[in-house]
């Protein structure tokens, strides 16, 4: 396993100006940091392409996937002031991000084969291609802040926020179709012309994942130059005042990183695995000394409720629902009772466990809910899971339409308690059948 420390250079960024003067910042945030290992790695899977036409399809569709949430997790994290080229995994973007940008280029396709098939001039068609072609890093952008197509398809928006980003929004479409241009008029031709093809397609899928990064970087540094105009408070990101960002100097070990992020998650076992295997090839580093013991204390450490119903809500508050529910897990595990922070989470923990297959921690989930809080909206909600949670195992079916019983006499105003009432009538006329 290869261990070795690369040395990052203090750097200032002064975003007042324009991205293509600091364009040096963004070439080298392509080829620091995690950035460049990540590209490499998805730009190898081009090797399995001579072997099989329909592995390699389905192989590049996954990678394309995760090529794109790398892409929008930069722009979103640019976007918030973080111009180090260790990405965050954003809360801002879902892993479903790469099927919404498929969306975006088969509704172009689309209107295309539409117009053609309509017999429309090819000015028209050419017109409408260049439009789409200058409207779709907006799109991007606020697919990235909003996680919502219809959101990055509203002409408002995207004429609000192309006119607030103005120069420096025309200045960046220009140098994105320069890029694009570049790779496939000129860097493709050659490498498939020079190349053996085994290197060829790993050669030009690398170039071309780190031209879109480096787009995708330039479009969260144009977002974070507009923050104050775009409002981006308002969405969660927390606001910079100062236009210089500064990046200190300091010895970054990849995988020392990764081990530090799967602290920061909880992971202690796989931390602790990674540490081990980097003692074995003889990393002595004091660095990964003060990572073993984090670990070790972080495995003896037994936390109490509080400490976990906290950090569950704020896992829940980000958006990061799946770790929510394994630390959640853990704890349960252990033979240890939780009680949230908030009533909310709850409902949410529930949802995600039905989601997650994960059924049978839901009862400890809603405990005594109705008792703890005898006025809260989500008390039929949440019995009504737990009801038809309990229904799908024969075994508690009875418990189960106990339990609807129970909600519909002592709810009966409650806003759910209709579809309650439907649900338990046709549970009622299946089993007679």
């Amino acid at each position: 396993m290869e261990n070795k420390p690369t040395q990052n250079k203090p750097t200032i960024i002064n975003t007042r100006k324009l991205f293509i003067f600091n364009l040096h910042h963004f070439i080298k945030y392509v080829f620091g940091g995690q950035v460049l290992p990540m590209i490499a790695i998805f730009a190898a899977t081009f090797v399995f392409m001579p072997f099989s036409t329909l592995a390699f399809g389905f192989i590049y569709i996954v990678v394309m996937m995760m090529v794109y949430k790398l892409a929008f997790d930069v722009l979103a994290d640019t976007a918030s002031g973080n111009m180090s080229p260790m990405v965050r995994e954003n809360y801002l973007v879902t892993n479903a991000v790469a099927i919404k940008v498929a969306v975006i280029a088969v509704l172009i396709e689309v209107v295309l084969m539409v117009l053609k098939t309509k017999g429309y001039s090819s000015q028209i068609q050419l017109f409408f291609l260049a439009f789409s072609t200058f409207v779709t890093p907006a799109i991007y952008m606020s697919l990235a802040l909003s996680n919502s197509l219809r959101v990055a398809f509203n002409p408002i928006k995207l004429f609000s926020m192309i006119k607030t980003m103005h120069i420096s929004y025309f200045l960046f479409v220009a140098f994105w179709l320069a890029t694009i241009m570049f790779h496939e008029r000129i860097i493709n031709p050659f490498i498939f012309d020079h190349l053996p093809v085994f290197i060829n397609g790993i050669v030009s899928s690398f170039i071309e994942f780190s031209l879109l990064i480096l787009n995708f970087h330039i479009m969260g540094y144009i977002l974070f130059q507009n923050r104050s105009a775009l409002d981006l408070k308002s969405i969660g990101i927390d606001a910079i005042d100062d236009d210089e960002i500064v990046i200190d100097a300091v010895e970054t070990n990849p995988i020392h990183e990764n081990i530090k992020r799967l602290l920061a998650d909880d992971e202690v076992e796989r931390a602790l695995a990674m540490v081990i295997e980097l003692k074995n090839s003889g990393d002595n580093s004091l660095e990964l000394k003060e990572l073993a013991k984090k670990a070790m204390d972080m495995k003896m450490y037994s936390p109490s409720n509080l400490d976990v119903a906290e950090k569950i809500h704020r896992r829940l508050r980000d958006g990061l629902d799946s770790k929510a529910l394994s630390l959640l897990i853990s704890h349960l595990d252990a033979g240890k009772e939780y009680v949230e922070t908030s009533p909310e989470d709850v409902k949410s923990l529930v949802e995600y466990a039905i989601v997650a297959n994960k059924p049978h921690y839901i009862p400890a989930l809603i405990k005594d809910f109705h008792k703890k809080y005898p006025y809260h909206a989500d008390i039929v909600p949440n019995y009504f899971l737990l009801a038809k949670t309990l229904y799908n195992d024969r075994i508690t079916r009875d418990k189960s339409k106990e339990l609807l019983n129970y909600i519909i006499e002592k709810y009966p105003g409650d806003a759910y308690i209709a579809e309650v009432k439907a649900w338990y009538k046709g549970i009622l006329l299946i089993e007679r059948e």
